[in-house]
């Protein structure tokens, strides 16, 4: 990945000869690679958990793992994504080749725990020439929901489009009702940038989505903050966390936010 500059400036904000805000420099700027365009990287290995590309490859077992693991509270679980329950694995199968369609612009990944499929989560809207690149179809199941492994999924998520793909910008969306995935996003270190309302209509429901965002310059102790917080010595005998993250603390972005009026 060729290296970029932002010419730093002494304001927030870089003016034109006319007074008008215009935006800071960026030197040597090139696309930044789809997370596909490397076979190395299609396993994402952690300290708890494992990542591994989702698609209709996939070993069958995996695929009814998948299935079955949200059959229990499928009817909550799904509730605010635009897709599921799903009452045959056929069905999801179905989910699966169509989200690996090109013009899906999504990347899926299965999540295992000791060898378990558990969960999966994606990439979408890659958008290659500007670096900006969501985390999207987020999907925990009860094994995974409030564990480390969650918390460590998304982690090899972030730290891959920052650190090895060079991304300048990892969004996150979700349905304005979601509370607990705002709550998830901010405890991840994301900022809340607002709600476009009537954005889509989903289940033959009207829905706004919020929108929250990490950029490269904030990931450094955001990055610091979540290895701390994952790390064995935070955790006693019984896996119960000693500390609580404080991703949201160390990224304010107070001078971030430009003011319209």
């Amino acid at each position: 990945i060729s290296m970029t500059q932002e010419i730093p400036t002494e304001e927030a904000t870089v003016l034109d000869y006319m007074n008008q805000n215009i935006g800071n420099i960026i030197l040597n700027w090139t696309q930044r690679p789809h997370p596909l365009s490397n076979s190395l990287y299609h396993r994402l290995q952690g300290q708890y958990c494992q990542l591994e590309l989702l698609n209709t490859k996939a070993d069958n077992t995996i695929i009814e793992q998948l299935y079955h693991a949200f059959k229990s509270n499928e009817e909550t679980h799904f509730k605010y994504l635009k897709y599921g329950p799903f009452k045959t694995v056929d069905e999801f199968k179905q989910l699966i080749a169509t989200k690996e369609k090109p013009s899906s612009d999504t990347v899926l990944y299965t999540i295992f725990v000791h060898d378990i499929a558990v969960g999966f989560i994606s990439y979408i809207r890659i958008n290659q020439d500007h670096g900006t690149i969501e985390i999207g179809n987020v999907n925990f199941s009860q094994d995974l929901v409030r564990t480390r492994q969650a918390t460590e999924a998304m982690f090899l998520l972030i730290q891959f489009a920052f650190d090895t793909l060079g991304y300048r910008r990892i969004e996150w969306k979700c349905n304005a009702f979601n509370i607990k995935s705002r709550h998830a996003a901010i405890r991840l270190g994301f900022q809340y940038e607002g709600t476009w309302l009537k954005a889509e209509i989903c289940k033959n429901r009207s829905r706004d989505n919020a929108w929250f965002s990490i950029v490269d310059d904030e990931w450094p102790p955001i990055k610091e903050e979540l290895q701390r917080w994952l790390n064995s010595n935070n955790f006693d005998l019984h896996g119960q966390q000693l500390t609580k993250l404080n991703a949201s603390q160390v990224n304010p972005r107070h001078s971030k936010i430009i003011d319209l009026n």
